[in-house]
């Protein structure tokens, strides 16, 4: 667990306030007005700039220096509405053991002890996040990559923190992409095959807390919905959610591949 002194030492020394070039986001969304960027938005490190190609609306966006995220992306899209109350977690070391334990049954291999997992207590957590970007109390978790992989997740009820996780862990596992709808699908695919997977064996007792069917319904913002139709159509489409994610991560498939648009 960080102290206010060593989230100074973590920001004043070893991660720099602009040091970093991705940080991702997973968030609930909340009914408020954030800072003057608009509502409904995160400002961190990079932005997308894009321009319409073929028949997408959206077109291919890529990264320039501050990304603007849709505060919309909610763990309950995995999580039955009549689930069993899951406990409080806290600790560092609990939520890494469980995080292990579930991408080792997922992956066939250990994660990667340079991927971190911090959970911070509310003010510590939004204190270390407004050194990135604008505060929304919606923000649940974020991922800084770069030389190293943080993820840092508030405080929260066991299952959205272990949905919450495997979010994030689908972003940084791999390097980001080039475009945000990509990296958004690359991530979605993953946090799939993480929520099945604790409910096929029932990790932390976490089975029931898992929807028998992953029907989601996204926020219609341009980006989480492209990004959710492009997996499910892939899926239905007889593709392994944990391949599309390797497909989208070594470039293999886009969401702007022609035989998509």
């Amino acid at each position: 667990m960080y102290n206010s002194n060593s989230l100074e030492y973590l920001m004043g020394r070893s991660y720099g306030a602009i040091s970093y070039s991705n940080v991702h986001y997973f968030s609930r969304f909340v009914d408020e007005k954030y800072d003057s960027v608009g509502e409904n938005s995160i400002v961190s490190e990079r932005q997308y700039s894009g321009t319409t190609r073929g028949r997408n609306q959206y077109g291919q966006q890529h990264y320039t220096n501050t990304y603007i995220a849709p505060d919309s992306f909610i763990p309950d899209i995995f999580l039955s509405r009549s689930r069993p109350k899951s406990r409080f977690v806290v600790d560092n070391n609990e939520a890494r053991i469980i995080a292990e334990e579930i991408f080792e049954l997922m992956m066939h291999g250990r994660l990667d002890n340079n991927i971190s997992i911090n959970v911070l207590p509310f003010d510590e957590f939004k204190a270390l996040h407004s050194r990135f970007g604008a505060w929304s109390n919606g923000i649940l978790g974020f991922s800084i990559t770069r030389k190293s992989r943080k993820i840092f997740v508030r405080e929260n009820q066991l299952d959205e923190l272990m949905i919450v996780l495997g979010h994030e862990i689908g972003h940084v596992l791999t390097e980001t992409l080039p475009n945000k709808h990509d990296e958004e699908a690359k991530a979605f695919a993953f946090s799939i095959e993480w929520a099945k997977t604790i409910k096929k064996h029932n990790v932390a007792n976490l089975g029931l807390n898992i929807k028998d069917n992953l029907d989601f319904n996204p926020a219609r913002n341009g980006l989480h919905d492209i990004a959710f139709e492009f997996v499910d159509l892939m899926v239905k489409q007889g593709i392994m959610a944990m391949q599309l994610h390797d497909d989208l991560a070594k470039k293999y498939k886009s969401i702007f591949n022609k035989v998509y648009l």
